[in-house]
C-alpha cells in the first residue's frame, strides 16, 4: 500500500524533523524516500542549484534508496502533484509548534497538502520530542473511529505500519452522550426522557462495544495485536486525553466521518489532536467517493 514516503524540505530544521519518521517507515515498508524541495515561481537558476544541493546533502547522510526533486510552484500543489505521480504515497512532514499550530489551520502548505492530495500525510509537529538516536520505533499506534466506512480507511494504514513495526494498535470509539442527551431531550416527554435516553445512551454503548471488536477480530487475523477502548462524552476531549495518558508514537485518523454534520466533527477531532496532542498525527483524507 505504501509505495513511496515523500519529505517536503525547505532547508529549515523544523522541516527537517519530518525526515527520521519518513526515513523509519521507507526503510520498514522498504519503500523509496523521495525528498523534495519547491522553489518559488520566479526563483532564478543559482537559486535552484543550491536548492538541489541542499537535497543531495541531505540525501547522502540517509539510509536505503533515497532520491530527489525539486521544483519551482506554488508549495502545496506541487508536493502534491509530485507525490501522486510517485505512485502510492505517503507524505511525512512538520508543522509549526503549539504556538504557531493556528496557521497550519488557516491554510499553511501542510492544511493545504492534507486537504487537497487524498493521499495519507504524516504530520510531525515543531515541539515534537525526537530521539536522540534518531530511529524512530512505533510501538503503539492510536487509531480513533467512529463506525464509518471513512473512518476506516484510517485502519488500513495502520495495520499495515502495524505490521512493517511490530506494533499493537489501539482502537478507540467515542460514544458522544452530551449531543445524544441534548439532542434528544429536546424531542421527549420531561416524565419520561429519564428512563428512555438511559436505554437509549446504553443502546449507543453497546454499538460501540460490538463494532470494535468487530473490527478488532478482523484485524487479529491479519496477525496484528490490538487493544479496544470505548469512551464516553465530547470525543474531540475524550480523544486527546486518551491520547495524553498513552505514550501512543503514533495517531492514524481520517479527517472525514460519518455523512452530514458530523462528518465536520469527526475531521474537527483529527485537528484538535494534532493541535493539542503529544504524537504525531497521520491524516486519512479518503476520496469523495469513500464511503
Amino acid at each position: 500500500m505504501i509505495g513511496t514516503v515523500v519529505v517536503p524540505l525547505d532547508g529549515s530544521e523544523l522541516s527537517e524533523r519530518a525526515i527520521p519518521y519518513g526515513t523509519a517507515i521507507a526503510e520498514q515498508t522498504g519503500a523509496p524516500l523521495l525528498l523534495i524541495r519547491v522553489a518559488q515561481i520566479g526563483a532564478d537558476e543559482p537559486e535552484m542549484a543550491e536548492s538541489r544541493n541542499y537535497l543531495r546533502t541531505v540525501a547522502a547522510r540517509l539510509p536505503g534508496r533515497v532520491q530527489f526533486e525539486c521544483e519551482r510552484g506554488d508549495a502545496a500543489d506541487t508536493i502534491t502533484r509530485i507525490a501522486i505521480e510517485a505512485g502510492d504515497p505517503v507524505i511525512v512532514m512538520s508543522t509549526h509548534g503549539r504556538g504557531g499550530l493556528h496557521r497550519w489551520m488557516t491554510g499553511s502548505v501542510a492544511d493545504k497538502v492534507v486537504r487537497s492530495a487524498g493521499v495519507p500525510v504524516l504530520l510531525v509537529r515543531g515541539d515534537q520530542e525526537i530521539p536522540e538516536s534518531g530511529s524512530i520505533d512505533l510501538r503503539s499506534i492510536l487509531v480513533p473511529v467512529d463506525g464509518s466506512t471513512y473512518g476506516e480507511h484510517a485502519v488500513e494504514y495502520a495495520v499495515e505500519l502495524a505490521k512493517v513495526f511490530g506494533a499493537r494498535l489501539h482502537l478507540i470509539r467515542v460514544v458522544d452522550t452530551p449531543s445524544a442527551y441534548a439532542m434528544l431531550s429536546r424531542h421527549m416527554e420531561a416524565a419520561a426522557t429519564g428512563d428512555i435516553l438511559d436505554e437509549i445512551i446504553a443502546s449507543m454503548r453497546k454499538e460501540a462495544n460490538e463494532y470494535l471488536e468487530k473490527l478488532a477480530h478482523r484485524i487479529r487475523e491479519s496477525g496484528v495485536e490490538v487493544k479496544t477502548v470505548t469512551l464516553e462524552g465530547y470525543p474531540g476531549e475524550q480523544v486527546i486525553e486518551h491520547e495524553r495518558r498513552g505514550y501512543f508514537q503514533l495517531v492514524v485518523m481520517a479527517t472525514a466521518g460519518r455523512a452530514g454534520v458530523s462528518r465536520v466533527v469527526f475531521g474537527s477531532v483529527a485537528e484538535r489532536v494534532l493541535k493539542m496532542g503529544r504524537s504525531p498525527v497521520m491524516m486519512i483524507r479518503p476520496k469523495p467517493n469513500g464511503e
